[in-house]
């Protein structure tokens, strides 16, 4: 049993002659209304994504109390899922063989800031930039008193600890993100890549920061979420000579705002990894002031949400829907990951094809 429930006693209606709204009151038009299900829905995904869907559940049920979510890692008859990186196209020819009416829908669902994170004793706020993170990770850079790292932290007292580079079997996001800044921006020479060689490997990232703890001088490259979970010490990452970010929200929807949007071959709405540089200030929040944050997040992974138009399971698609939505997106940084900025969110209400008014078709569309 599907139902609306209405957040708002009215809508304003929406003219032909009326002038452009904001994107932040075309976000609150669009949250007007909430697609509610009785239903529980089984989602899928990278067993590493508990906490965030435990989350956005948890956020869902108070709005719909007849929509429960199962969270069953990687389960290929689950009718929704959440992946970690942009899908190919292949990806989603396989989910959509899911689906009854071989029909998938795919758009960008959050951002995952990627971050080195690295147990040094004396170390915790350590600058680094491309150059440096280039060094750790094709292992010219063997310890931790290296020039390169002591130049960017003239504060900081060094020891020659040994550089110990941790690493997982799983494709990784956060991994190509990080490649993706350190060649365009640092001396990395390889190809940016999803899964990289290091000294000693994990099955998964969950399995690296628990580890990350007991090796004095190892680091790990990590979604910033799992840090967070896990309290792992992160280093604070130099874009410009004068800017050195840390991980805060502002900082990593902005760097979102550095991706590009497009639809691949299948019609679908995705979105590339995003790396560090001047901010497109077309796809960045129009909430935050854009004088005072040029900079954004140097390397970022684009999550996304996959659920099949109909399904048998009746929750699938308002699941997906709900994960774009505020609370949803609200749900997802509380625990280190990123928000959408509005232009880019409200690509995704659409991509979920969520219902709304023509009037309020035409107006997200322009």
């Amino acid at each position: 049993m599907r139902r609306i429930v209405l957040l708002v006693s009215a809508l304003t209606l929406l003219s032909a002659c009326t002038p452009p709204l904001p994107p932040e009151v075309l976000a609150g038009q669009a949250e007007a209304t909430i697609d509610c299900a009785t239903a529980v829905t089984k989602v899928s995904g990278p067993a590493e994504f508990a906490p965030a869907v435990e989350a956005i559940a948890g956020m869902l049920i108070g709005v719909c109390p007849d929509h429960s979510i199962e969270y069953v890692p990687d389960d290929l008859s689950a009718e929704v899922e959440i992946l970690d990186h942009t899908p190919s196209p292949a990806e989603v020819k396989a989910f959509t063989a899911r689906c009854e009416s071989g029909t998938a829908l795919v758009a960008p669902a959050f951002g995952m800031a990627a971050t080195i994170s690295l147990q040094v004793t004396g170390l915790e706020g350590l600058v680094l930039d491309a150059r440096a993170i280039s060094g750790l990770i094709d292992g010219s850079i063997k310890s931790w008193d290296d020039q390169v790292i002591q130049d960017l932290n003239p504060e900081f007292i060094l020891d020659p600890v040994p550089v110990i580079r941790f690493v997982t079997n799983d494709k990784s996001a956060a991994v190509l993100a990080i490649t993706s800044w350190a060649k365009r921006d640092g001396d990395y020479a390889a190809k940016p890549s999803d899964v990289i060689r290091g000294d000693q490997t994990f099955e998964t990232v969950d399995e690296l920061a628990a580890e990350l703890f007991n090796v004095e001088g190892a680091f790990g490259i990590v979604p910033l979420g799992t840090a967070v979970i896990n309290g792992l010490n992160t280093a604070r990452l130099q874009v410009t000579k004068t800017d050195i970010l840390t991980p805060e929200p502002v900082y990593t929807m902005r760097g979102i705002a550095t991706t590009e949007l497009f639809e691949n071959e299948l019609g679908q709405l995705t979105a590339s990894v995003a790396f560090g540089g001047k901010v497109n200030e077309n796809l960045s929040d129009p909430l935050i002031d854009p004088a005072n944050f040029k900079s954004g997040w140097p390397a970022l992974g684009i999550g996304h949400v996959l659920a099949c138009e109909d399904s048998k399971d009746l929750g699938a698609l308002p699941f997906a829907r709900f994960v774009v939505r505020g609370e949803g997106q609200g749900a997802l940084e509380g625990i280190g990951y990123t928000r959408l900025p509005l232009p880019i969110r409200l690509q995704s209400i659409l991509a979920l094809k969520t219902p709304l008014s023509e009037e309020l078709l035409e107006q997200i569309k322009n």
